[in-house]
């Protein structure tokens, strides 16, 4: 499966990992202007988890403001940025299209 993680290191960064299994990703700075390494696993959560967690995010990078509008509440990504231990919201990729398509339907 594919998952945005919103906030790693300031950037929304697309992963592959399958839910409750360790994965490990590196970002070159080529790639993402900053070498992002991104250690843990993406959680499925309660949508009172999620919450807590995307309200953090949100506190720490006001920045993210539009992840609010994420409607399939039950992913988060808990494990280590670049050696700091993080819990950070996360969106499946087809949600994440899901939920842009209708923006993008809404407005025409």
């Amino acid at each position: 499966m594919k998952f945005l993680i919103y906030n790693a290191a300031g950037l929304t960064i697309p992963v592959e990992a399958e839910p409750g299994v360790f994965f490990e990703f590196e970002c070159s700075e080529e790639e993402c202007g900053k070498r992002v390494k991104i250690e843990g696993v993406i959680a499925e959560v309660s949508e009172k988890e999620f919450d807590h967690i995307l309200n953090q995010t949100l506190e720490t990078n006001p920045g993210f403001s539009k992840i609010s509008e994420i409607t399939a509440r039950n992913y988060v990504f808990k494990g280590r940025i670049n050696g700091k231990d993080v819990e950070l919201s996360a969106e499946n990729l087809d949600d994440f299209a899901k939920r842009f398509m209708d923006e993008v339907l809404v407005l025409r």
